[in-house]
């Protein structure tokens, strides 16, 4: 009986890996309606897999679903999935959330000690946002640099940088050879990686942008370009609109788009290295050159929480 029930158990984790592995694979090709049933069909047959409960976790965490996309990361893990692959999704996921306690009781080998310590701290300094209006226009310029969406001047503990919008970045990152990066709370560097620098998480005080300001803000100190660079997913939480031409982002600070944008929508996915955007042809990065030509020339929105980009006519 004991056999039959590993044996058991080992082919119902065989099944879910293999219908991740079809579902990942609609998706890569752009089948993104038919990607979707299969990680709900997966999930939803075999309730109490951790793979199938994986699968649809780490695909709404690229639509735009953090919190949905947590809960069954979390469900995984409580269905025996393995801490280290799963806990390696769940980290950015509390960390964009702000949920630090969480973030804590995550595996050793899956949190840094320097992540550890910066997340005790800002557990006991909660992240918040404060702004004096629903909606405001902050100045923003485009950028000619390859791989930027533009320029974004914001203020780190009141001194002012000048931030590049990175869609292959994720955070909030400060240059280690800027003076302002020795003005925000340091922790515990990680380690290198083969062929890279030394990333230290730190803390900052406040982040300015225009009007609103986030408080007690998790950053990085690395070597990057530039003075600063700030990836779409801080962005995105205040649902942008870009507007090249006039110079101008109109952000709304509940991060929901109330009447929708008219426009043309396309749907996205976005992946630790860049956010991913859905034509006839399959899935281009937002930075291609032909997409991002097209950007400069039409105001854009990202409608992060819904998993679109509406680009108006």
């Amino acid at each position: 009986m004991k056999r039959f029930l590993i044996g058991a158990s080992l082919v119902a984790v065989q099944t879910g890996g293999a219908q991740n592995v079809v579902a990942d694979s609609l998706l890569q090709r752009g089948s993104l309606e038919r990607a979707e049933s299969a990680y709900y069909a997966a999930a939803r047959v075999r309730p109490h897999d951790p793979l199938a409960r994986w699968g649809l976790g780490r695909y709404l965490a690229g639509r735009g679903a953090p919190k949905v996309a947590a809960t069954l990361l979390e469900e995984a893990l409580r269905f025996g999935g393995d801490s280290a692959l799963i806990g390696a999704d769940l980290a950015p996921l509390y960390l964009t959330l702000w949920d630090y306690h969480a973030l804590i009781s995550l595996p050793t080998r899956v949190v840094s000690a320097g992540d550890r310590e910066r997340a005790r701290y800002l557990e006991s300094h909660p992240t918040r946002l404060v702004a004096p209006d629903s909606v405001m226009t902050i100045l923003y310029r485009d950028a000619s640099d390859t791989g930027y969406l533009g320029r974004l001047p914001i203020r780190v503990n009141g001194r002012i940088v000048e931030a590049l919008i990175a869609p292959g970045m994720t955070g909030l990152v400060l240059s280690d050879s800027t003076a302002t990066a020795t003005h925000v709370r340091r922790f515990t560097a990680r380690a290198a990686q083969r062929g890279g620098s030394a990333v230290v998480p730190a803390a900052a005080d406040s982040i300015g942008i225009g009007r609103l300001a986030f408080v007690n803000f998790p950053v990085s100190v690395a070597a990057t370009r530039g003075p600063a660079t700030i990836g779409l997913d801080v962005i995105g939480k205040l649902a942008p609109t870009f507007d090249a031409r006039a110079e101008r982002m109109t952000v709304r600070i509940s991060g929901t788009i109330q009447p929708p944008v008219p426009g043309d929508r396309f749907s996205t996915w976005s992946t630790p290295s860049e956010l991913r955007v859905l034509q006839a042809g399959g899935w281009l990065p937002i930075v291609n050159p032909q997409l991002a030509s097209m950007l400069r020339q039409r105001r854009w929105t990202l409608d992060a929480k819904r998993g679109q980009v509406v680009i108006e006519r």
